[in-house]
């Protein structure tokens, strides 16, 4: 599994780099992120292409599984 750190990054770049992930073949990823905005529009757009999306919060960040 792939990780990407998305942490201080602005819309919508943490978007645009799960989906260059993906769209390099990529079939699972985790993704850190510190912000809740950030999680919603990562979510959202992997959902729209079927896949799951798992989220935990620890502490004051978040991981994100994508499958």
């Amino acid at each position: 599994m792939k990780e990407i750190d998305v942490r201080g990054l602005s819309c919508p770049e943490p978007v645009l780099r799960v989906k260059n992930e993906l769209d390099s073949g990529e079939e699972e990823l985790l993704v850190i992120a510190n912000e809740a905005h950030t999680v919603k529009n990562i979510t959202k757009f992997c959902e729209k292409l079927g896949k799951k999306v798992t989220t935990e919060e620890v502490g004051l960040e978040y991981k994100l599984e994508i499958k």
